[in-house]
């Protein structure tokens, strides 16, 4: 499983699960396209590079999340998938790749509008990672 819903009155929670800080990272890109719209409808046209870092694990998560928004807000385009991605000394270099957005297949379910400090924190469990993040939709 790579997340499930948490109970939230009127945005979006979810806990986000990885065997690695990696995984977490990538299962949190399908936690918001998968939200966002059917990712079956996505294609694999484009690959893009991202490379962040972070003062801590928790701020880089949060600005990893808030660049897959944005990315999707400002430049319409739809990451289905992380085809590379590692993290060292809190930093990030990641390929993801996807399609733009085209309304004739891509159906929104919602708008994601930014993730939230809310709830926010990364756990290291048994199994490896898990985060719980909320949405403001």
């Amino acid at each position: 499983m790579r997340y499930r819903y948490i109970d939230h009155t009127s945005d979006l929670g979810v806990e986000i699960y990885g065997q690695n800080l990696e995984a977490l990272f990538a299962n949190s890109l399908f936690a918001i396209f998968d939200n966002i719209l059917d990712l079956n409808t996505v294609a694999i046209k484009e690959t893009r590079k991202i490379e962040l870092s972070g003062s801590t694990t928790e701020d880089l998560l949060m600005d990893w999340l808030r660049e897959l928004v944005f990315i999707f807000a400002t430049q319409f385009f739809i990451a289905k998938q992380v085809d590379q991605i590692v993290i060292k000394d809190n930093k990030l270099s990641a390929q993801i790749s996807g399609e733009r957005f085209d309304a004739a297949r891509h159906k929104i379910k919602i708008e994601i509008k930014t993730p939230t400090y809310y709830m926010f924190k990364i756990d290291q469990t048994d199994k490896g990672y898990q985060a719980t993040v909320v949405f403001d939709v």
